[in-house]
Parts: C-alpha cells; sequence; structure tokens
C-alpha cells in the first residue's frame, strides 16, 4: 500500500504552537503526528508502514485538539501503523517507577484487540501500552503496563458506552510505583495497586497503531511481524518519565476538575451482600488473618487481570465488626527476589520476639509462601518468608534475611503459625507437597525455625491450620485441632514436638464451594473464627471473581461418638438484622406455608423443627431446596450449583451415580435429637451456608440466582411442630 501524507502549509507554525503548550516540553517523546518527527530533542522519527495519513482535523476538532495541546493535524490509519524503534537513544525504554502516557484517539471501529500504542509482545514481557478491546459486544479502553519486580502485567479497564465508541476520546495512564491510574477524558475510570518499576527490558519497537507479535526477540518490522491494527484517527501520542500532576492531567484533558468515574461496586447483579468479595478480578484463599488494635484483617489471594496465576498478590481488607469490610489499597505484592506472595498467615508480634518493632506499633508479621520459578529466573522454587508491619499492617517490608525456611520439598506451601503456650514457642505448619504429608516447625525468634515432625491426614492437602482449642469451653481442658484446605479434620494432642490424632478424619463441610479455611489470630475474646473461600465459575457480566464464606466461630464440643468441631455464623450477623418474623409451637399442616410473606433475598433463617410424625421436611428458598428425609437422617441442598474445579464431585455423594437435582449442592448426615432437628441458614444473592444442629454439620454452597421473584416455601408430608422460629431478613453490608 501506498504511503501518504497531507503537509500543512505552515507546519512550523503548528510545531510551535503544539510545542508552546507547555505540556509536552518535558516528554521522553511526544508525536503530533502532524508528520513522523518527534517534538523532543531526541527526536524518535517515525517510520510509516502502509496506509496512514496526516490530515487537518475539522474546525471543531482541530479547536479541542488544540485546547488539550495538539495542533489540530492527526494521524488517519486505514490498516496501516507506525513504528519508533526504541528511540534515538534507547529512551522509549521506559524506566522508573513514575511513569505517563497519553493517547488522543477516535476509532473508526473496533474488532477485537486494537493497540493504539504498544511496546510488548506478550504478558510476560509487555512493556506498556494503550488499546482498543471488543469482547462480545462491548468495546473497552485498556491500558497495560509490565513492572519489573513481578511476572505479567497490571491491566485497568473501562467499558465504553456504545454510543461513545466512535467519540474522541483522551486517554491518559500514570503510575507512581505504587498505583497506576488510567483516565478517560478526565474521569478516573479504574485504577490498581501497582508496585515496583515499569519492565525496561522489551526490545520490541514501540508502535502507534499495531502490535508487535513476536513474543521474543527483535526483528525488522514488517507484515507478517504485526497484527491487530487500528482503524481511525490518532491525534497525538506522549510519554514521560513521570508521574502528570492532577493539573496536566486536567489540561491535557480540557476539564477544570478531575472526577471519580470507576464502577459503583457492590450493587452489581450477582454481587454477595454480605459474603465478602474484592471490588474486582480475581480473588481465592484468605490469608494473614489477625486482629490488631479493634481492626481484623483479611488478607486474600488477589490477581489483577492478565497476571499470571503463580504471581498473585496479597489483597487486603479489614473490618471491626467481620461483617463490612472496606477494602484497602494496600497490598503485599510479590518481591523481586522471591516471586509470587502465595498462601500463609499473620500473627501479632506482642512482646517484639523478631525484634523488628521501630516505633510504639507492635509488629505485625506475615509469613508468605514465595512461589518462585528458578527456570524462568524469579527466585527459588517455594521458600517461606516473613515481610512485617510497623504502622498497624497497612504496609510491609520484607525481611532481610528472607527466607526463613528454604524449600524443604517441591512446592511446600501454606505456613500457618501459632503460638504454643506450653512449649513456648511459636509452631508453624507447613504443607509439604508430599502425598498428605505437613511439616511441623517451632521457632523462639520467629526468624529461626527448626523442623519438628511431620503429620500426615488422609485426603487432606494444602492450607495448614493447627491449633489448641478449649474443648466444651474449658481452657483448662485443650485439644489440637489440624485441618486442611478441604476443611476435613482430625482432634487430637501436641506435645510441642509431636502431633496424635485421637479422631479418624472428619468432614468439615459438605458444600460444594468450600475451601482453604483459616482462622484469625489474636482475636480479642478469644474466639476462634474461620473464613474459607468459596471457589465457583465466574458470574456472568460481574467484576469481581470468587468470595469468601461468612466468618464462623469455631469450637470443640463433647459428643456421644467423641470430640468434634461445630461452626456457628459469627454473632455479629445481628448487625444486620433487619425485619424478624417469628414463630412458637406452631403445628405445621401438609402443604401448608410458613414462609409464603417472605419477599427478600437476604435472610438469616433459625429453626428448630419435630419431626416425629413427619418422614420428610422440604424448605424453598428461591431457587435452592434443603430436603430433609427424616428416616435416612439426611439433608440435602438442591438448585442451580455452581461447580468449583476444586472439591471432587464425589464428596458430594459416596456414589457419584446418585447425584441429582435433590442433593446436586451437596448433602450431609443430620441425626435429630430427641425426634428434633434444628437448622441455622445464611441465605445471600448467591450463596447458601446451612449450619445444623447447632453446627455439628455444615454445608457450604454458590448457586446461580434465577430473575424470578422470589418465593419461599417450607413444607412437609405429613405435618410437623415448628418448635421455634425466627427469620430475620438481613440489609446488604455494602450499605445498598
Amino acid at each position: 500500500m501506498k504511503k501518504y501524507i497531507i503537509l500543512s502549509l505552515f507546519p512550523a507554525l503548528f510545531i510551535i504552537a503544539w510545542q508552546s503548550a507547555g505540556s509536552f516540553t518535558d516528554a521522553v517523546a511526544a508525536w503530533s503526528l502532524a508528520d513522523v518527527n518527534d517534538m523532543t530533542a531526541a527526536n524518535s522519527r517515525l517510520n510509516i508502514h502502509g496506509d496512514v495519513q496526516f490530515i487537518p482535523l475539522s474546525a471543531n476538532e482541530a479547536e479541542a485538539s488544540k485546547l488539550r495541546g495538539g495542533d489540530g493535524i492527526a494521524a488517519k490509519f486505514s490498516g496501516g501503523w507506525l513504528d519508533a524503534g526504541q528511540g534515538n537513544n534507547q529512551e522509549l525504554n521506559l524506566s522508573g517507577k513514575n511513569v505517563s502516557i497519553l493517547v488522543r484517539v477516535k476509532a473508526d471501529q473496533v474488532n477485537g484487540f486494537t493497540p493504539l500504542i504498544s511496546k510488548a509482545g506478550n504478558d510476560q514481557s509487555v512493556a506498556y501500552g494503550i488499546a482498543l478491546n471488543k469482547i462480545g459486544d462491548e468495546t473497552y479502553i485498556e491500558s497495560i503496563m509490565g513492572s519489573d519486580e513481578i511476572a505479567g502485567a497490571h491491566t485497568l479497564r473501562y467499558k465504553l458506552p456504545k454510543n461513545d465508541v466512535s467519540k474522541w476520546h483522551d486517554i491518559l495512564l500514570r503510575f507512581n510505583g505504587e498505583i497506576s491510574q488510567l483516565y478517560v477524558d478526565g474521569f478516573l475510570r479504574d485504577d490498581e495497586v501497582t508496585v515496583g518499576e515499569i519492565r525496561n527490558w522489551n526490545k520490541r519497537p514501540l508502535l502507534i497503531g499495531a502490535q508487535y507479535k513476536n513474543e521474543f526477540g527483535y526483528a525488522n518490522v514488517t507484515n507478517d511481524q504485526v497484527d491487530a491494527r487500528f482503524e481511525g484517527l490518532i491525534d497525538h501520542v506522549a510519554l514521560w518519565n513521570r508521574y502528570l500532576s492532577d493539573n496536566e492531567v486536567e489540561k491535557l484533558s480540557d476539564v477544570t476538575v478531575l472526577k471519580d468515574g470507576k464502577p459503583a461496586y457492590y450493587h452489581e447483579t450477582y454481587r454477595p451482600q454480605f459474603h465478602f468479595s474484592a471490588k474486582k478480578n480475581w480473588l481465592n484463599d484468605p490469608n494473614g488473618l489477625v486482629y490488631y488494635d479493634g481492626v481484623y484483617h483479611l488478607f486474600f489471594q488477589y490477581m489483577p487481570a492478565n497476571r499470571p496465576g503463580a504471581y498473585k498478590d496479597w489483597g487486603q481488607a479489614t473490618s471491626t465488626d467481620l461483617v463490612h469490610w472496606t477494602q484497602v489499597p494496600h497490598h503485599i505484592t510479590p518481591h523481586k527476589v522471591w516471586s509470587g506472595c502465595w498462601s500463609g498467615s499473620a500473627i501479632v508480634d506482642s512482646n517484639n520476639t523478631a525484634g523488628l518493632q521501630t516505633g510504639k506499633e507492635k509488629t505485625i508479621l506475615a509469613f508468605i509462601t514465595n512461589g518462585g520459578d528458578p527456570a524462568a529466573g524469579l527466585g527459588p522454587m517455594c521458600t517461606q518468608c516473613m515481610a512485617y508491619s510497623n504502622d498497624g499492617g497497612n504496609t510491609f517490608t520484607y525481611y532481610d534475611q528472607n527466607p526463613v525456611i528454604r524449600n524443604v520439598y517441591k512446592e511446600n506451601r501454606d505456613p500457618k503459625v501459632v503460638w504454643d503456650a506450653v512449649s513456648k514457642k511459636w509452631i508453624m505448619s507447613l504443607f509439604m507437597d508430599k502425598d498428605n504429608d505437613f511439616g511441623l516447625f517451632s521457632s523462639a525468634d520467629l526468624k529461626a525455625w527448626k523442623y519438628l515432625s511431620t503429620v500426615s491426614i488422609v485426603g487432606v492437602r494444602e492450607c495448614p491450620g493447627f491449633q489448641p482449642l478449649p474443648v466444651d469451653g474449658d481452657n483448662a481442658h485443650q485439644k489440637w485441632l489440624f485441618f486442611g484446605a478441604n476443611g476435613d479434620y482430625v482432634i487430637g494432642s501436641f506435645d510441642g514436638t509431636n502431633f496424635k490424632a485421637e479422631t479418624k478424619v472428619l468432614r468439615g463441610d459438605y458444600g460444594m464451594n468450600f475451601y482453604a479455611p483459616q482462622t484469625w489470630n489474636n482475636t480479642p475474646d478469644g474466639r476462634c473464627v474461620m473464613i474459607a473461600w468459596m471457589p465457583g465459575q465466574r458470574y456472568p457480566g460481574m467484576p469481581f471473581d470468587q468470595q469468601m464464606s461468612f466468618p464462623t466461630q469455631l469450637t470443640l464440643r463433647t459428643t456421644a461418638t467423641g470430640v468434634q468441631a461445630f461452626r456457628l455464623p459469627v454473632s455479629e450477623i445481628k448487625n444486620l438484622h433487619d425485619h424478624a418474623y417469628t414463630w412458637g409451637n406452631k403445628v405445621l399442616n401438609v402443604n401448608q406455608n410458613l414462609f409464603k410473606d417472605l419477599k427478600g433475598k437476604l435472610y438469616d433463617i433459625n429453626i428448630e423443627v419435630d419431626l416425629k410424625k413427619s418422614s420428610s421436611l422440604k424448605i424453598g428458598l428461591r431457587n435452592v431446596t434443603l430436603s430433609y428425609d427424616a428416616i435416612k437422617g439426611i439433608l440435602s441442598c438442591g438448585g442451580d450449583p455452581v461447580r468449583n474445579g476444586i472439591v471432587p464431585t464425589s464428596r458430594i455423594s459416596a456414589d457419584v451415580s446418585e447425584i441429582n437435582e435433590v442433593n446436586n449442592m451437596g448433602k450431609m448426615a443430620l441425626t435429630p435429637v430427641n425426634g428434633k432437628i434444628k437448622l441455622r441458614i445464611l441465605l445471600d444473592r448467591n450463596t447458601i451456608e446451612v449450619f445444623g444442629n447447632d453446627g455439628e454439620a455444615v454445608l457450604s454452597s454458590c448457586f446461580m440466582p434465577n430473575a424470578d421473584s422470589p418465593s419461599y416455601s417450607i413444607k412437609s408430608d405429613r405435618g410437623v411442630n415448628i418448635v421455634k422460629a425466627a427469620v430475620y431478613s438481613l440489609k446488604s453490608a455494602w450499605g445498598n
């Protein structure tokens, strides 16, 4: 294709006007796209490939261009593209912790991923880029930036209204070593915790209007080396090795004030309303659960878009009541030396045992498995490292003598640290990635750790929890609880070196969506509070991906078959209670519906039922049904399950052929006590958690809610006596 250049009659005047705007004078590179010249002293001239024309804009468009520091001329892309190589002095390899990138653009159309400016090959080596991206029927503006601290890239995204796709947009990405922000037309549309320095070893050429195809190396920029070409107008492009001020962003966007235009998170259709979920992106295992100075800290595995799975952050949320959570812009991010932040735990070093306290605040220590990938030059494989905070958990510093435990075997991981008051030592349990083995380690100073022994629990792997708990509330009679990622557990004794199981392996949860449970350290009232990840397929069209279970209090109680773990929702759930419906000693006749007046979607249901004269009970909760077979003593949960890919289907039923619409969300044995059963049910928009007989058996599952008007029912085949029932509608924890 031919190259077209339409030159202005007075190019020098446009250059002078453009430079005099003042916004671009200290840029690393800036192209007005009146021609191929870079307006900075380096003059990284562009090379034209294919059909690119430099054209004067219409009167109104030219005026809008000049108001933003442009010159009223733009490049029209019709299948062609521009390249600047590495720049005359390699200046296009932006570096450091302060970067800003600007593109003013008007698209003719968008088909798939369409780069506007790119210095990239793939997610592992991308330096920076701004693109349009059509996914299904939606069109997005995206910014992409690679950090030299971690693998992968940070992607920020804004969904364009359909009527705005072919309008002019001022797109600006800025980064200050702590956070990256995407502005579109003066509105902050997305941001992300982004720690480290921008990747500056990408040797691919900077392209405008296309993307370099190869993942590795550098080749001549020819037709077969690029793809995803842009069609439309680009007015100007500029790059800075600094973080532009708010005032500069305002001028470049022609607005008087920058506004927050991010989505109103937590109002979405499928968003859980009292189970924690991150504002956006992927969440999994709870990590670093610790209470300090009136605040519960919930860290969690967090993965921004386009980050490889092994290179997650520890995202963070805080709460004063375990119910109302605030996600905070402070993460523990992968360390350049040690790589991705895998799961772990945290403690408060009240006595400054580690000697890391520097002020009045007690030190919070986080113990993290740093994944590593020696083959990729990203640290040794799976070491246990420590990070510490001296400001109440807001920021963390990596311990300079890491790792505290070097790699022992394969992907050994998930350190859980607790205090043993008997041996006067800190105890760490660690999954060894060898069959069902967990290692126990001890330390007097939290820095030097000694191997003690190995514990093996059949059917249990990953994410250990190991801690002492009183039996029946008697602090003088304590047993040690050891559980794993699937929630299964054993109870026994620990002599400071060896753990001896005194029970068989018991089920911790019978639902389809319960994994990687962990407990809080240092709770103010001594409660053992547990929370777990509820893994499941993504809900369509939602910015969030995955959620947590509701916090529960874990206790050990003596039963007819021995000591067993019980779980019930923390009492703070009452902070969400709204309208109450209560019944007492109510005879429920056949097909009589006690719940017919319930109309909401969020409920805390407490019910005790006498089933001596009945063989079954059915409770309809929107599109989920709980069915109790009084003859077999089995409670089943059925509906529209959200599969998780973590818990094997066989855990629902020993015989997979028995799974049907009645029990496809789980089932559990529930033996009547004096002919009666108790059920505590938490119902959110997309989750149900059932606690049977005061928490003796628990079932946690996610479901796909339907769009029908909510309906509720409780019925029996022969009539039952409702001993007592209390149903509370719940307010949203997010204030909706």
